[in-house]
């Protein structure tokens, strides 16, 4: 069936409705017409009214017929019909030889009408020439072939111009239609496609999703929706351009498509996220489940082989969540919950991506109830964490760091964040979370004001000691990190020299030239670093030399099994040895036990920091445990 906006369906409706307004006047005036041509013996024409009739109705009745040869039909009713009243009536007939062209022009086109035209040009001729034909015109001279000429050439002059006007103009309406068509069907494009792929979009796949989850439920099988995002891409992305990364891309949708069915769906949803529906894939979960994971396999297979881009290789691995469709029902069968929408299947699906993600990136992880529990406790962690923030809730303990001698020498700032009932989140449940819904920003500067105070405290009771505060990548990347720690030194007055900033070997490895301008401007205002976890990243002599660094953290990973276990033994004394020819000092990090602390003394440790000293307390206790006599303060290099 003819598109609404094609000229071919205009045509066809025009002519189904003329062919009801000809038959119902037909039958008006036709009817009529017969009975008084037969009253007055005009026997030829009674016939010819009623032939034209009934040929009209037949045309109109058997509407399977192409339409071509309908038209063709109605047409040649219409010439007869002139061709005879001429033949009959006389010159005034004409005006039914004229409505031919242009009725072919208004419903076949220009170039049939043109031939109609000529057609009835020389119908016109012929019949003028005919001395029985009755075309007594008066003023008009009476010589046949003159008579012939000059009727025939202004039947075709009126007639030509009628029927080009009607045709251009239908042909300029076609080419409108033509360009709407066009117009819409790229809107079409952009509204349920992806540009850069040519995949379907979310709008589309929401959709889809809707349809499978209907489909799933009526069919009683089961069916899936996968995740799947490309690792390291942004990474390519950011190295090489969005020209490559856009290759990568299509390159990927490419593969995805060669790896299902024709019938699933491969949508691009955003970014290098993909989503992909397998329907109807067995009868029963496990089996379903069973062909999911193979599916996802062989998309995870197909994603990871290396992508070539103008000569380069490139490797872009995928992490792929899963989640089933229908849901189980909580009585146990298997039609769909009446709450299962299209955004919890695609919510559930991206929830198991980034467990799959988390679990070490490539591979392939079921979404399970469990998992949105999870999302949902971290969510609230979220909301309850920003509020402790704005509340005040949130409290800073001080840990402090010894000597050989076991004198205090320094202290590290740790955050706590306490509950109603007494209890603790630990930091390594409320940093990540921090850390992912960008917290970590404002928690950083909280920080970074309560280790400035703190020092004024500390130097106030007698104890000037150096704090050691963390400061996250995230933070420390920011552009204006070296602006808001001058600006919080200058609203405080704390001394820059009695702060030690804690980053992590990630921070030192991640754009190397802005990590060391921007810790040079630290390091002018008086501020010191450190490494903290020493030896669990990716850290290199290179690297170090070229740092303004003032001391190394030994992780406690490495001190927990010293002295007995030989492999720690020797990573510990390792980095002893090169923090020694670096000049650089070393903290200890997690010493519980005296062995652990003779065995760093004995290896010239400088500094040594856990529970066998003291546990992380609030720096008031500090202050009550440490008369002025008994601190050392450790003066800049």
């Amino acid at each position: 069936m003819a598109e609404a906006n094609d000229i071919a369906h205009w045509r066809a409706r025009i002519f189904a409705r003329l062919l009801q307004v000809v038959f119902v006047l037909g039958l008006l005036t036709a009817v009529p017409s017969a009975l008084l041509a037969a009253n007055a013996g005009l026997w030829s024409v009674a016939i010819m009214d009623c032939i034209a009739v009934a040929w009209i109705g037949a045309i109109l009745v058997l509407r399977r017929v192409a339409y071509t040869i309908r038209v063709a039909h109605f047409l040649t009713v219409a010439f007869m019909v002139g061709a005879g009243l001429m033949l009959k009536v006389g010159a005034v007939s004409q005006i039914y030889l004229m409505a031919v062209p242009v009725l072919a022009a208004l419903l076949l086109g220009m170039w049939p009408a043109i031939w109609i035209l000529l057609l009835t040009g020389l119908t016109v001729l012929l019949l003028s020439i005919e001395p029985e034909v009755p075309m007594v015109i008066a003023g008009m001279p009476d010589y046949g072939l003159l008579k012939a000429a000059i009727l025939a050439l202004n039947f075709m002059f009126m007639t030509s111009i009628l029927t080009l006007c009607c045709a251009v103009l239908l042909k300029q309406l076609a080419s409108s239609f033509d360009e709407l068509r066009l117009h819409s069907e790229d809107n079409h494009r952009l509204a349920f496609f992806d540009v850069l792929t040519g995949l379907p979009n979310r709008r589309l796949l929401m959709d889809r999703i809707d349809q499978l989850l209907a489909s799933s439920q009526r069919g009683g099988t089961f069916s899936a929706v996968m995740f799947v995002d490309l690792d390291r891409f942004k990474t390519i992305n950011d190295a090489r351009g969005h020209a490559v990364g856009d290759a990568v891309l299509c390159q990927a949708a490419a593969r995805l498509e060669q790896t299902v069915r024709k019938a699933d769906t491969v949508a691009r949803i955003g970014g290098d996220e993909f989503v992909v529906l397998l329907g109807h894939l067995a009868d029963d979960l496990i089996t379903a489940s069973q062909a999911a994971r193979l599916v996802a396999e062989k998309i995870r297979a197909a994603l990871g082989q290396d992508v070539e881009i103008d000569g380069q290789r490139y490797r872009c691995t995928a992490s792929i969540g899963v989640t089933m469709l229908p849901r189980r029902c909580n009585d146990g069968s298997t039609g769909a919950r009446a709450d299962q929408s299209a955004l919890d299947l695609l919510r559930e699906a991206d929830t198991a991506m980034y467990r799959a993600k988390s679990g070490g990136r490539d591979g392939v992880a079921f979404f399970e109830a469990s998992m949105q529990a999870a999302v949902e406790q971290r969510l609230s962690m979220e909301r309850e964490l920003a509020a402790a923030l704005a509340g005040g809730a949130l409290r800073m303990v001080v840990q402090p760091q010894v000597d050989r001698q076991g004198r205090v020498v320094g202290a590290e700032m740790l955050m706590r964040w306490p509950q109603p009932d007494g209890s603790m989140v630990p930091p390594n449940v409320f940093i990540p979370v921090a850390e992912e819904s960008g917290l970590i920003l404002a928690l950083g500067a909280w920080a970074m004001r309560q280790a400035c105070e703190s020092v004024l405290l500390l130097a106030r009771a007698g104890v000037p000691l150096p704090l050691s505060v963390n400061v996250s990548p995230s933070q420390f990347r920011q552009p204006d990190f070296v602006e808001q720690v001058r600006g919080v030194l200058a609203d405080t007055g704390a001394p820059a020299s009695m702060l030690v900033l804690e980053v992590t070997e990630g921070v030192l490895i991640d754009h190397m030239a802005d990590t060391i301008a921007r810790m040079r401007q630290l390091a002018a205002l008086g501020l010191r670093f450190s490494i903290d976890d020493f030896g669990t990243g990716y850290s290199s002599l290179a690297y170090l030399r070229q740092m303004p660094l003032y001391e190394l953290k030994i992780d406690r990973s490495f001190i927990m099994d010293t002295p007995g276990d030989a492999g720690s033994v020797a990573l510990v004394q390792a980095i002893l040895a090169m923090a020694g020819h670096l000049g650089l000092k070393v903290v200890a990090e997690g010493v519980e036990t005296r062995e652990q602390a003779d065995f760093l003394i004995g290896h010239d440790c400088a500094c040594m920091q856990g529970y066998l000293f003291g546990r992380p307390m609030p720096l008031a206790a500090l202050i009550a445990l440490l008369p002025p006599a008994t601190v050392s303060v450790t003066a800049p290099r």
